[in-house]
C-alpha cells in the first residue's frame, strides 16, 4: 500500500514538472509596431508655355489644275493597227497637224483604185447618156468615199493650236480602237483651279487665294463660286473656280492636285497656345496653369483660332505654363 502511494506521488510530481516546463515551449507575445507613415508625393504637372507667334485663321479647299480650253484627239471610224504617233506630252502643235496615224494596209491602193474606177464611169456615162451608166457612176461614187472616209479616219490631226498635254503610251503596230484618246491638247495660257465648296458663304467672287500644286505656290483669284453655280442652274452646284493672276504651273501639272487657301483673318506676335487646353463652363472660358506650386484657374478671352491652335487675347502671357493634364 506504502508502495502504491509512493508511485502515485512520484507520478504526480512528473506532471506537475511537465506543466511548468511546458511554458516554456511558447515564445512571449510581440508588442505591435506602429504603421509606417507615409508622405503623399507632390502632384506633377504636364504643361506648356504659352509663346508669341503668328496665327492665321484660313479655309482650305484641295481641287485640280485644269485647263479652259481643251480638246481631245481620237480616231473615228476605223480600228487597225498604229502606225505612228508624232507628238509627246510637252509638244506645242498648231492646229491641221498630224497628230497620229494608223497602218492602213492596203486601203491607201483600193482607195486610188477606187477613184480610177469612178473617172471611168464618169467618162463611160457623159458618152451614153444612159441611166445604168448613171447608177454604175453613183455606186462607184459612194464606194470612192467609203473608202476615203476610212482613210480619213485613219489619220488624227490636231484640232486646235496648243500643248499637247496628254498622250497614250502605246508602241507602233498595236491595236487600237476608234474614239478612245490617244492624245489631249490644251490652251497652255488658260490655266485655273477646279474645286467643290460644301460651304456658300466660305467664299465670294474676287476673293484672292493661294494656290500650292507640287510644293510651289501661286496667286489666283475666285472667279466662280457655288453662288453663281446654284443662280446659273449648273449640273454641279459646289463648283468653285480660281484664276492663277500671274505665274502659273506648267501644263505638265494638269489633272494634279492643287491646294486652295483663302486667310480669313491673321494675327502677328500673338499669345498662342494649342486649341484644346482652352475649357469652357457655361459663359466662362478659361485655361489652368501652374503658377508657384499651384494650378489655378485663369479666366482668358480667345481671338483667333485654326484647326489646332489658338489665340489668347487676354488673361495669359508668353511664358506662363498651361497645364495639360
Amino acid at each position: 500500500m506504502i508502495k502504491k502511494q509512493f508511485i502515485c506521488g512520484i507520478a504526480g510530481l512528473a506532471a506537475a514538472v511537465t506543466m511548468l516546463s511546458g511554458c516554456y515551449f511558447f515564445p512571449e507575445e510581440e508588442k505591435l509596431l506602429d504603421p509606417p507613415t507615409i508622405a503623399p508625393d507632390e502632384v506633377a504637372y504636364s504643361t506648356f508655355t504659352a509663346r508669341n507667334k503668328t496665327i492665321e485663321s484660313a479655309v482650305n479647299l484641295t481641287g485640280y489644275v485644269r485647263s479652259r480650253v481643251e480638246k481631245e484627239c481620237y480616231f473615228t471610224g476605223y480600228t487597225g493597227r498604229i502606225k505612228n504617233v508624232y507628238v509627246r506630252a510637252g509638244d506645242m502643235v498648231q492646229e491641221g497637224d498630224l497628230i497620229a496615224e494608223m497602218n492602213v494596209g492596203e486601203l491607201e491602193y483600193e482607195l486610188r483604185i477606187q477613184d480610177y474606177k469612178v473617172q471611168a464611169a464618169r467618162l463611160r456615162y457623159n458618152s451614153t447618156g444612159a441611166e445604168a451608166d448613171r447608177l454604175q457612176l453613183e455606186i462607184e461614187q459612194s464606194t470612192l468615199e467609203m473608202y476615203q472616209a476610212q482613210y480619213d479616219g485613219a489619220k488624227i490631226y490636231a484640232p486646235m493650236t496648243g500643248q499637247v498635254s496628254y498622250v497614250f503610251r502605246i508602241n507602233p503596230g498595236t491595236e487600237f480602237d476608234p474614239y478612245k484618246v490617244i492624245a489631249r491638247i490644251v490652251d497652255p495660257d488658260d490655266l485655273y483651279v477646279a474645286a467643290s465648296c460644301d460651304d456658300d458663304k466660305a467664299f465670294a467672287k474676287g476673293d484672292k487665294v493661294t494656290v500650292t500644286v507640287d510644293g510651289d505656290s501661286y496667286e489666283a483669284t475666285v472667279s466662280y463660286t457655288p453662288k453663281e453655280a446654284k443662280a446659273d442652274g449648273a449640273d454641279d452646284t459646289k463648283a468653285l473656280y480660281a484664276e492663277f493672276d500671274s505665274a502659273s504651273p506648267t501644263v505638265a501639272y494638269l489633272g494634279s492636285l492643287a491646294d486652295v487657301k483663302k486667310v480669313r483673318s491673321v494675327s502677328e506676335n500673338a499669345v498662342v497656345i494649342p486649341k484644346n487646353l482652352i475649357k469652357t463652363d457655361g459663359d466662362r472660358t478659361y485655361v489652368q496653369i501652374y503658377e508657384n506650386g499651384e494650378k489655378l484657374d485663369r479666366d482668358v478671352a480667345v481671338g483667333i483660332t485654326n484647326a489646332t491652335e489658338a489665340e489668347i487675347v487676354s488673361g495669359l502671357s508668353a511664358g506662363e505654363a498651361v497645364i495639360i493634364r
